[in-house]
């Protein structure tokens, strides 16, 4: 065991380490780490996705019972909500001891990642007292930015919704944050990718996890971090309160500003809103002119094939008689 980590009184010895946060936060990547520092996170993992093509490192029991627990209440199994809380009949508290039990009873550094664990911490703070969470976070520009690039059909009549599941999720976090500091590390995705061994080192210190060295896995190409100033300053201008949000996550995590707006940014830079704005407009514009002339260009090719005919209009033919009723 490593120096300075001290081992709980609970099943297998060992505290287990729960990491948790909004969709498109960054969970995979660091649940990636810990795996590759030491920690088992399941004997049955959900296979890799396009939208995850590294793997998820979420194990499969637990992610069944969440799916199982949000469809009983009338939630999509996906975890796109804003309810709170969430009840759960006796016999999914029995299937939730039972899942913590066998898994615990390996005697091994163990934990799961899953982010619609998000929904259920006072359940698994119950359940497991010793446990120790890991709380990710990532910029909400992102991660609505993240969702919509996946084609979500949650959010093609309502998108605004992304926004709302964000704020929803991040609200969790920070209020138990804020009942259980001592078992909690806040962290952002950002942080995660700029130092790896220190985020593990980090859980080792704070969290008393045991854990070795990450492996280098970071692929940049999978976790976009967005630089473009006209995104947060719409978002800021829209919904002030993500950014406050945002702020009082950063300060749980100690992370840097530098690349945040102040909620009312948007109203000393008008001049970046504007021209995202404009930005936003061209490209719309260009986008439907493009598919327009592609659309047109293709029925051009289609009738000198023969492929498409010209309606025949009969406009000479005379109407039927009226007959008297």
């Amino acid at each position: 065991m490593t120096a300075g980590v001290t081992a709980s009184d609970g099943p297998g010895g060992e505290r287990p380490l729960i990491i948790c946060g909004m969709h498109r936060s960054g969970t995979s990547f660091v649940a990636s780490l810990v795996a590759g520092a030491g920690l088992h996170l399941g004997d049955e993992l959900l296979a890799s996705s396009p939208g995850n093509p590294r793997g998820h490192f979420e194990d499969v029991g637990i992610l069944e019972f969440h799916r199982t627990a949000l469809v009983a209440n009338g939630i999509v199994s996906e975890g796109y909500t804003t309810q709170s809380p969430i009840a759960l009949s006796p016999s999914l508290h029995r299937l939730a001891s039972g899942l913590v039990a066998a898994r615990a009873r390996h005697g091994r550094s163990w934990g799961w990642k899953e982010p619609r664990t998000t929904l259920f911490l006072d359940l698994w703070r119950d359940l497991l007292p010793d446990a120790r969470f890991l709380l990710m976070f990532r910029r909400p520009w992102e991660v609505v930015d993240s969702l919509y690039r996946r084609g979500e059909t949650a959010f093609h009549h309502n998108p605004a919704f992304a926004l709302d599941i964000w704020l929803h999720y991040n609200r969790l976090l920070r209020d138990f944050a804020a009942r259980h500091p001592e078992a909690t590390l806040v962290c952002e995705a950002a942080q995660a990718v700029a130092d790896p061994r220190g985020l593990c080192d980090a859980i080792r210190r704070r969290l008393g996890v045991p854990l070795g060295d990450p492996p280098d896995c970071y692929d940049p190409t999978l976790l976009r971090q967005d630089v473009n100033a006209g995104r947060p300053a719409l978002l800021a201008a829209m919904c002030p309160e993500a950014i406050t949000l945002y702020r009082q996550l950063q300060g749980l995590a100690g992370s840097s500003p530098a690349n945040s707006p102040e909620p009312a940014e948007f109203d000393t830079a008008p001049a970046a809103l504007r021209a995202h704005l404009l930005a936003e407009w061209q490209r719309s514009a260009v986008h439907n002119d493009t598919g327009a002339a592609a659309r047109g260009q293709h029925a051009r090719d289609a009738r000198r094939s023969g492929r498409l005919q010209w309606p025949r209009l009969a406009w000479w033919r005379r109407p039927p008689p009226l007959r008297a009723a």
